[in-house]
């Protein structure tokens, strides 16, 4: 979702090229796996919260079935008020100790009153179905009803419980095979109980105590759903966020700021599947003086920002094609002109004082995020030109967030060709390197080598061999703010007019990125993949060609990205393969080009304007 007011410049800067990385490497670790006995401080306030809903669905029907024989109301009643108690001050406590930790529970999930209602809700459908048929009045009949009850309340419990035990630490689980095991465990149990009372000759007109019970599936999908995805957050548009550090994360104090040192914000949206988009934004980059005063990239968030106002592309929520219309979403800002990765106070003149903190906005925007959606089943993260980095580098570390998640990780229009000078002038003014990843074994001899990009993508990738890793650009991605502008500044000594003729730098761009896309899938074959269209055009994701353009005998990116989400190393999908034009070369209506035709590399042919590289 791009930013919807225009941009000078989308800078094309995933670091690892085809140079030493050495230089840029720090001390500090921004990635390290934690043991697995780890528990992030929301997980086990939800993991209380849905234990708290087990208990009162369990003492509930327990309450009612024990009615079933007595029918004793009074009894039955101060029965649910002591459970509904228990549940508020259960409840309560886990919220008090999660705020204690930094972490605000109670906007993570439904309130204790709300739960109560839906369990009261429920438990009562329940009832009535197992009562049906049955006349209470006949001790027999009752003495099935309170025996078919006490088995729904220990079905109810122990599925909550298996739930709750795999969302504390869900790294133990990430599949949540071991949750599925203790489910069916108490639903063959049921279901055998259910048939031999039936067998006895209980006349229960209701419905099987088993998997497919209707109303025991949406009592545990209602609670695990309103206990991992947040309904505190808007889902009809979105949210604006400002963030205010300091603000503690993993042991790191966090300083949320945009490059001139303005409040930063970012924005959310609630969706109806439990699936996550994490979408980085473009926007450009500044490394020195006359680039961050002039400056070409945005220095400050606003509303103009807000995701809401883009309604092409795939930022168009309410088009059924869009694959991500139902998911819920987080748009990371951009303002801090550092590829979403930096981390430093820079005086670049005497009246110059600018902050590159993007590396503190998303990962304020993560703590965020995973406060709120707790264990999505997919991810997919993602972003645009300078957004596009910050998806490669901020996806590695997203895993440990949601470990039980599928994740895809999407570059659009940044592929990482740069030269060795500008990584060794530029980068150290982000302070690059003090968070890059080094939990990934094998990491800092791989970019201390000077493998570069390649290198990079083989290792996380063998990393993360169960994620989706990938890079979308069209062959000659111009513009001032397209990739071979930047790389065109590159290429003239990091000069930043060079910019202003950056389609010089046409044909250099794009020998260097497909020779590195095809390297790179050469040595990561199961889990990367490449998208090459025509033209000069820079970015996708907010473009409405993504769903029909097909020049150079390319399916839509839509196709492409939906076999991309369909697929996995383990099972990969047919469709899910490296997309290249035949002829690359021709300039698309819209796309950028020179002011004056001809401009070599940009020619006329025919009625045509194509970009010719030959010698």
């Amino acid at each position: 979702m791009p930013r919807p007011r225009i941009r000078a410049a989308h800078l094309p800067l995933l670091v690892l090229a085809s140079v030493p990385l050495g230089a840029v490497l720090g001390a500090t670790s921004a990635f390290a796996r934690f043991p697995e006995s780890y528990s992030y401080p929301v997980n086990r306030c939800v993991a209380r919260k849905q234990e708290a809903a087990a208990g009162y669905c369990h003492l509930s029907l327990r309450a009612w079935g024990k009615w079933d024989v007595a029918q004793n109301g009074t009894a039955r009643d101060a029965r649910l008020a002591e459970g509904a108690a228990r549940l508020q001050t259960d409840w309560a406590r886990a919220e008090r100790d999660s705020a204690a930790d930094g972490v605000d529970c109670a906007d993570t999930t439904l309130s204790a009153a709300d739960a109560i209602a839906q369990i009261d809700a429920e438990v009562a459908d329940t009832v009535a179905d197992v009562n049906g048929g049955l006349d209470l009045g006949r001790g027999g009949e009752g003495q099935c009803g309170r025996r078919l009850l006490r088995a729904a309340a220990a079905l109810c419990r122990r599925s909550l419980l298996a739930e709750a035990r795999r969302i504390r630490n869900p790294a133990r689980d990430p599949r949540g095979e071991k949750r599925d095991r203790s489910v069916d465990a108490v639903v063959d149990w049921a279901g055998r109980l259910w048939d031999r009372q039936q067998a006895a000759g209980c006349p229960t007109t209701g419905a099987r105590l088993d998997a497919t019970h209707p109303i025991l599936t949406r009592l545990r999908a209602d609670i695990v759903r309103d206990t991992t995805v947040s309904p505190n957050v808007d889902d009809a548009q979105f949210t604006s966020i400002r963030a205010d550090g300091p603000i503690e994360y993993l042991g790191r104090q966090l300083e949320p700021t945009c490059l001139n040192d303005t409040p930063y914000r970012y924005f959310v949206k609630r969706g109806s599947e439990n699936k996550l988009l994490v979408y980085y934004q473009g926007g450009g980059a500044c490394w020195e003086p006359v680039t961050c005063s002039i400056p070409v990239c945005a220095a400050t968030a606003t509303s103009g920002d807000n995701p809401q106002n883009v309604t092409t592309g795939f930022a168009d929520l309410s088009n059924p094609d869009n694959p991500f219309r139902n998911w819920n979403v987080v748009f990371v800002t951009y303002c801090s002109c550092d590829i979403h990765f930096g981390d430093a106070e820079q005086q670049y003149s005497p009246t110059l004082l600018v902050q590159h903190r993007g590396y503190h906005n998303a990962r304020v925007v993560e703590k965020w995020a995973r406060e709120h959606f707790v264990d999505p089943e997919v991810v997919f993260v993602t972003g645009s030109s300078a957004g596009a980095y910050g998806a490669w580098f901020h996806g590695p570390l997203l895993h440990e967030a949601w470990p039980g998640a599928q994740f895809h990780i999407l570059g659009d229009a940044g592929n990482g060709v740069i030269t060795q000078e500008f990584l060794d002038e530029s980068f150290p003014n982000w302070n690059f390197r003090a968070n890059l990843p080094r939990g990934i074994p094998g990491l800092r001899e791989i970019l201390d080598e000077g493998s570069g990009l390649v290198a990079y993508g083989e290792l996380v990738a063998n990393y993360f061999p169960n994620t989706n890793f990938a890079h979308y650009t069209t062959a000659f991605d111009g513009g001032l703010g397209g990739q071979t502008g930047f790389y065109n500044v590159m290429l003239n000594g990091n000069n930043p007019i060079a910019a202003l003729s950056w389609w010089e730098g046409s044909c250099s761009f794009n020998q260097a990125m497909r020779a590195q896309a095809i390297e790179t899938y050469a040595r990561v074959p199961a889990n990367y993949r490449y998208y090459i269209g025509s033209g000069s055009a820079h970015t996708i994701w907010g473009n409405d060609k993504l769903y029909w353009d097909t020049t150079g005998g390319v399916p839509p990116v839509v196709d492409w990205v939906g076999a991309m989400l369909a697929s996995t190393p383990s099972s990969p999908n047919a469709d899910w393969n490296n997309v290249e034009c035949a002829d690359c070369t021709l300039v698309l209506p819209g796309d950028p080009r020179p002011p004056v035709i001809p401009t070599p590399p940009f020619v006329q042919s025919g009625g045509n304007v194509v970009i010719d590289c030959a010698p």
